[in-house]
């Protein structure tokens, strides 16, 4: 016995098939190669960045406006070889970007060479361990600062600078810009 379909039951599978077709069609136009959730997005308040093997995840410095902080992060070597943190220091100032000089007088203190085990991370500051004191970071700036490795190489990076509760003010106008 042949399968007949009413009329209203015709309607609904097309309308069903239609609107397949439409959904498919729609979500398409958001895969392009450019589409939005094809591009890095970065939950975190801090910085990330790349040397070689060695990743850098979200570097920030929690101070309070007086410029006294300490730095926070983390840094994961993904290599097959040990690597070393030889030194992070402040970066000059770009010679294009002189309206937004960073502070000159930023320091940091407290961080001794440190072994980066291969397929291990390593957290600033470390457990038990004597923090990283940023001095001449006030919140809000952005600061440029050269991180040493002893096989990656170094890298260059700009940094936010938090309140010691971690809330990220408004840019400040010696900010560094991103523009």
């Amino acid at each position: 016995m042949p399968i007949t379909l009413s009329s209203q039951a015709v309607r609904r599978t097309a309308l069903a098939g239609a609107t397949v077709a439409l959904s498919v069609t729609v979500a398409a136009c958001g895969a392009s190669f450019d589409a939005q959730t094809s591009k890095p997005y970065q939950a975190a308040e801090g910085t990330n960045a790349q040397s070689g093997a060695i990743a850098v995840r979200n570097l920030l410095i929690l101070a309070s406006e007086d410029g006294k902080g300490e730095l926070h992060g983390a840094f994961v070597n993904t290599g097959q070889s040990d690597d070393k943190l030889v030194s992070i220091a402040s970066a000059p100032a770009d010679a294009q970007n002189t309206s937004t000089e960073q502070p000159g007088s930023v320091t940091f203190t407290g961080l001794k060479a440190t072994d980066l085990k291969a397929g291990q991370s390593y957290t600033i500051p470390p457990a038990g361990g004597t923090p990283v004191t940023v001095t001449g970071g006030k919140p809000g700036q952005m600061l440029k600062v050269t991180i040493t490795f002893a096989e990656a190489g170094s890298l260059t990076a700009s940094i936010p600078v938090l309140t010691t509760d971690h809330y990220s003010p408004s840019p400040r106008p010696d900010a560094e810009s991103h523009g």
